[in-house]
């Protein structure tokens, strides 16, 4: 069989690591073994806005990454702080990123991936100019998910303006592709025909290690540790998860540790130095993947702290896989879709959103009953199996390609 040119779109690639790029390795490793591929992104500068000082007086650079050709594009250096500083780094790899049109041979298929819709305007591009069908990649659905961070409010003219031209990108293209079934009704109800929508879930992008339910380490002997890591972010709930450590001060063998990076950060030491908690740690090192799974299993219980939103279905958090991963517990404060799933597939407890009363009596509820905890570890392990393994993935991505 002769072998399909594809393009793939995507702002973030390596050495920059975020939740995007692990679901853009997994579609290369699917993909390329059977195709010839070719990759569209921008220079290094995820998150400080560091591109390397020899790039920036040049407009594109071509590489090789594993039998990939990949062009890299320019992009402004800035940082991934704020609203108007992201905008702006999407738009300058959206237009920097046409050039590649007149660089790659005519590709039968383009993969405009994820980053906030702004990879679809080159793919459109490609579809009108070059006549390459067009997959578009949603790990978020805005402007739903833009309400949801607080930086749009709902319903008002740029809000109707960004829905108005997403239904138009969604008509043009020939497949959507979502994560979960609920992303799926949601763009049906823009009009999108229900045969062009595909759910191609994320599959865990750390390595699997043997449940270790001691929290002795270096730093932390006997202690109980309830654990986020990843992105600090403005969709999640610092607040509420910082006024459950300070309600929960007088328990000296619970340890919340908040591990990652983002612009939240300096509201979460400000909170800390203010109320003086000496039971929250702030990791903000940087680990590579063998330090950081040997770190996560350090926790008893994962949280993750989402916002109370007006659309809790519009995104999958893709750290809720790395906990699954690691086996342990996860408290969920969410509503809609993912406290269902938390729920129904009994790796964890769901709270409300914003209420840290509930979330400090979950906590206290798995401390005190071990074995609940080894139910909900087993429960992970069969979890990750039924919906995100790697062969499943692989069985979808070729499934989705073969219908374009």
């Amino acid at each position: 069989m002769k072998k399909r040119n594809i393009c793939i779109i995507s702002q973030y690639f390596l050495p920059d690591v975020n939740g995007d790029v692990v679901r853009l390795l997994n579609v290369l490793r699917a993909l390329k073994r059977e195709n010839n591929v070719v990759l569209i992104t921008a220079y290094p500068h995820y998150p400080h806005g560091k591109v390397p000082k020899k790039l920036r007086r040049r407009f594109f650079i071509r590489q090789k990454w594993n039998g990939v050709d990949v062009i890299r594009t320019f992009i402004l250096p800035l940082s991934h702080k704020g609203f108007i500083n992201r905008f702006l780094l999407y738009s300058s790899f959206s237009l920097s990123s046409l050039i590649s049109i007149f660089l790659v041979k005519k590709p039968d298929v383009v993969l405009a991936f994820s980053q906030k819709v702004f990879s679809y305007f080159t793919g459109i591009a490609f579809k009108i100019f070059r006549g390459s069908r067009l997959a578009l990649d949603l790990t978020d659905i805005w402007p739903e998910a833009i309400v949801n961070t607080g930086y749009m409010k709902e319903g008002n003219k740029l809000f109707k303006l960004i829905d108005w031209m997403l239904k138009i990108i969604y008509k043009l293209s020939d497949k959507v592709i979502v994560l979960t079934e609920p992303m799926k009704k949601i763009i049906a109800l823009k009009g999108i025909s229900l045969s062009k929508i595909a759910i191609l879930p994320n599959v865990i992008g750390i390595k699997i290690k043997s449940p270790n339910n001691s929290s002795d380490g270096e730093k932390f002997p006997g202690k109980f540790i309830v654990m986020y890591s990843g992105n600090l972010g403005p969709n999640y709930d610092f607040k509420t998860l910082l006024r459950t450590a300070l309600l929960m001060r007088n328990n000296e063998d619970i340890l919340f540790i908040i591990r990652g990076k983002g612009e939240m950060r300096n509201q979460i030491i400000n909170f800390i130095r203010k109320k003086d908690l000496k039971n929250v740690y702030l990791d903000e090192r940087i680990l590579d993947e063998d330090e950081l799974v040997n770190y996560l299993n350090r926790a008893n219980v994962f949280v993750l702290p989402m916002k109370k939103c007006p659309y809790p279905n519009a995104s999958f958090p893709i750290k809720l896989l790395d906990y699954l991963g690691i086996g342990r517990p996860i408290i969920c404060c969410a509503d809609g879709f993912l406290s269902n799933f938390i729920l129904t597939n009994q790796i964890g407890i769901a709270v409300s959103p914003g209420k840290f009363r509930e979330l400090a009596n979950a906590i206290l509820t798995l401390k005190n009953d071990p074995e609940l905890r080894e139910r909900m570890t087993k429960q992970a392990r069969d979890t990750i199996k039924k919906y995100f393994s790697y062969e499943s993935f692989e069985e979808n991505v070729a499934n989705i390609f073969q219908s374009l």
